[in-house]
């Protein structure tokens, strides 16, 4: 074995010759369901707490409905000649639509256009600088426009 510089051994330039990929190119037949075993078995904590929180989620707004709606919700009765000295609450709509609210609520709802359409314009700025509260603010907005519980703010009026 010569040590002289620019000599080459040729054990080791028959074993990496530069025709031959450094990468193996050969992929491993793996089947669908090997893929997905390996795939849930490595993320399976993520997996597991994803689907805990999805039914947190449905528990907790399937109990909230339920009480909600439990005490029934009979229309009250109206008598067909109400007495003229009694002063009735009369309910204020707004020129407002709630489905145009709740699709800008939607889609651009981290923006705060859904409050400015509203009236709300500082909380609208409010919401454009921090995008929604990152999300927060945006799914109570949407949760809250969806239930008509959000009242045009000039006037306090129910969206028609």
């Amino acid at each position: 074995m010569s040590t002289e510089y620019g000599t080459v051994n040729q054990q080791q330039h028959q074993q990496h010759d530069e025709e031959t990929p450094l990468i193996s190119t050969e992929t491993p037949t793996e089947s669908c369901r090997q893929k997905f075993m390996r795939i849930t078995h490595k993320h399976r904590f993520r997996i597991i707490s994803a689907w805990i929180i999805v039914l947190a989620i449905t528990a907790v707004l399937t109990v909230s409905f339920y009480y909600a709606y439990k005490h029934g919700h009979t229309p009250p009765h109206i008598p067909e000649d109400p007495p003229k000295d009694v002063l009735y609450d009369t309910t204020c709509v707004s020129d407002r639509s709630w489905f145009v609210a709740l699709l800008l609520s939607i889609f651009f709802g981290p923006l705060g256009v859904d409050r400015f359409y509203l009236g709300y314009i500082f909380l609208g700025l409010l919401k454009l600088i921090t995008a929604g509260l990152g999300g927060i603010w945006w799914t109570i907005d949407v949760i809250l426009i969806a239930l008509n519980v959000l009242n045009d703010h000039p006037n306090g009026c129910h969206l028609r």
